[in-house]
């Protein structure tokens, strides 16, 4: 999108963004989670508005983090842990039809950001634009919000700003280029489901889900779009080795007794 119109749609965001736009995980926290294979946590009903907000993220001069949705979960031992997005048609509280037909993009990081005590983060507060300027250049950035990186952002207080350091990405569909190279991560497929496993560390996560639609920015207006997401802790890869090497043995161990 050309650098006019995205600071054009900047500015209108900054004078009619609700509180509620600011980053939160209010009806969004999959929980705690031990570590232990066979724990899952599902949350439905979810929505995000603007079908490009994951994919915006990816570029040059970054996203707006009120177009995606944040996710956390926190984890208290080492594992394997599988996160899945895909898209949800449901009627919200107010009786509007949210749609399915999104092709979700996703990106988890370690950190958390501030939460209750603590004012809500957002991308206009002055602190979060100080720290884009010294990062991506003053006024260059729309937002900042960062799909591929680590990126950091703080509230009207000014307090110390959440870190999010990035662990990794995917997102639905084949490989997308939009003129600066392809974006990795694409699972293959567009079928409005995407999933992918990370090894982790005990901590806390943020998950930030949206849209890879770039040229929907210019959709005026903007629907909303459902997802429903679900975090496992699956087992590990070496598990599922000595799971099938025992049931080989079984197996050899049953013909031998045929025989």
């Amino acid at each position: 999108m050309k650098n006019t119109f995205k600071y054009a749609l900047l500015l209108v965001g900054m004078t009619s963004l609700p509180a509620m736009a600011h980053i939160g995980y209010g009806g969004r926290d999959f929980g705690t989670f031990t570590g232990a294979p066979g724990a899952t946590s599902t949350i439905t009903n979810q929505s995000f508005t603007g079908n490009f907000g994951w994919i915006d993220g990816t570029d040059a001069d970054w996203g707006d983090s009120h177009r995606v949705r944040a996710y956390d979960f926190h984890l208290t031992g080492d594992a394997d842990v599988r996160i899945t997005f895909s898209g949800q048609s449901f009627v919200n509280s107010s009786g509007a039809t949210v749609l399915g037909d999104t092709n979700p993009g996703f990106s988890l990081y370690r950190g958390l950001a501030h939460i209750s005590p603590f004012a809500a983060d957002h991308d206009f507060a002055a602190g979060s634009i100080a720290i884009r300027d010294a990062v991506g250049g003053i006024g260059l950035t729309e937002g900042s919000f960062r799909a591929l990186t680590d990126w950091s952002i703080t509230n009207d207080n000014n307090d110390p700003a959440s870190v999010f350091t990035f662990i990794g990405s995917a997102y639905d569909g084949s490989n997308i280029d939009y003129g600066s190279g392809v974006i990795p991560g694409a699972d293959g497929l567009a079928d409005h489901m995407v999933s992918q496993v990370f090894h982790l560390t005990a901590g806390d996560y943020s998950i930030f889900v949206g849209g890879t639609d770039y040229f929907s920015q210019s959709v005026d207006p903007r629907p909303a779009y459902g997802l429903t997401g679900v975090v496992s802790v699956v087992p590990e890869p070496e598990t599922y080795a000595m799971l099938l090497a025992g049931l080989g043995l079984l197996g050899f161990s049953a013909r031998r007794r045929s025989v």
